[in-house]
């Protein structure tokens, strides 16, 4: 392992080619030492911090991308690492990384957290040796790392439940794109939404802090947008926090959503999509309750209600057609 040196003067660049060997060297299953020198390395500077929190969301990224297991990752060269995880592919994984670097240095953090996953239409409850319980929705990863003044999660994809054990010694902190969400005792569902985060209270209060250092108190029966910038709040009733958090129950609760929008949460479970062959079907309304492994229901209440008619695939997709394109 090369010397350490001081950041004093480093570019952002270096520090970032930097972080990249020093995950590269990580994977490797490194010796004591090497952990020790990539610890400290990170605990030095902030910029480090997140420069290596940076470099591991892209690696995990690529791997997701290339469809290979990256819980037990590929050893790679240095130099290859340091060349392939650049700002270009990192920057979409900034904002988690400053989150986190946030809340507890980096070293600490990645040695301690435990990952729990779920597929495409799978949902899983995690019990947490803290009395918590985070509920996994379909395709979702989430990162915990308890200790004994500090509880650190990540929703690093998808949407999770989390039921919090209350604790005030020890704040309740999940790290999301554009900020941190922080609780006591209590229960709030988070969904990832591309580059928007969707926070909903159930119960007690919750925390924002962005990435940008606005704060916001989210109480029970409201929600929250979150982006890096800004935290936007607004009141929910009973029935649209239902509809929230009915995946829970394995549903999928629609009250005159749009074709277009029912489809894309259909296709949250199904490893093969719905498509809309005709865009005249995407603005036609719905609703109902369905499962969410029940998508032929929902199809069929599309050709019993609306003028739609679907065609089965070979490679399992369904493609919705305009019933007047039919024979």
């Amino acid at each position: 392992m090369a010397r350490l040196s001081r950041s004093t003067g480093q570019t952002r660049d270096a520090i970032e080619a930097q972080a990249a060997a020093y995950l590269a060297a990580s994977l490797n299953d490194p010796d004591p030492a090497t952990r020790l020198t990539i610890t400290d390395w990170i605990e030095r500077d902030p910029r480090h911090a997140v420069a290596y929190a940076q470099a591991e969301l892209a690696w995990d990224a690529g791997e997701r991308l290339k469809g290979q297991d990256f819980s037990a990752p590929h050893p790679v060269s240095a130099a290859s690492a340091a060349r392939g995880i650049t700002r270009r592919n990192v920057i979409a994984g900034a904002s988690v990384a400053a989150a986190v670097a946030a809340i507890v240095p980096l070293g600490v953090w990645l040695s301690r957290a435990t990952r729990y996953s779920t597929a495409i239409g799978e949902a899983r409850d995690v019990a947490l040796a803290d009395g918590s319980r985070v509920h996994l929705n379909t395709d979702t990863q989430v990162q915990v790392a308890l200790s004994a003044d500090r509880r650190q999660l990540s929703l690093v994809r998808g949407e999770a439940y989390f039921d919090v054990a209350h604790d005030p010694t020890r704040p309740f902190d999940v790290a999301v794109p554009g900020g941190v969400v922080r609780a006591i005792g209590t229960a709030f569902n988070i969904r990832l939404r591309g580059a928007v985060v969707e926070l909903t209270v159930m119960h007690g209060i919750v925390g924002v802090r962005t990435a940008e250092g606005v704060m916001r108190r989210v109480p029970m029966g409201e929600s929250a947008v979150i982006q890096p910038r800004t935290v936007a709040v607004g009141h929910m009733d009973e029935s649209a926090i239902a509809k929230r958090v009915a995946w829970r129950e394995r549903m999928i609760l629609l009250n005159g959503e749009t074709v277009g929008e029912a489809v894309a949460e259909f296709n949250r479970y199904r490893a093969a999509p719905i498509l809309i062959g005709d865009q005249r079907i995407a603005g036609l309304r719905i609703g109902g309750r369905f499962r969410t492994d029940e998508s032929s229901e929902f199809l069929r209440a599309l050709e019993q209600t609306l003028p739609v008619h679907s065609a089965s695939e070979d490679n399992g997709s369904v493609l919705l057609m305009y019933a007047d394109q039919t024979t």
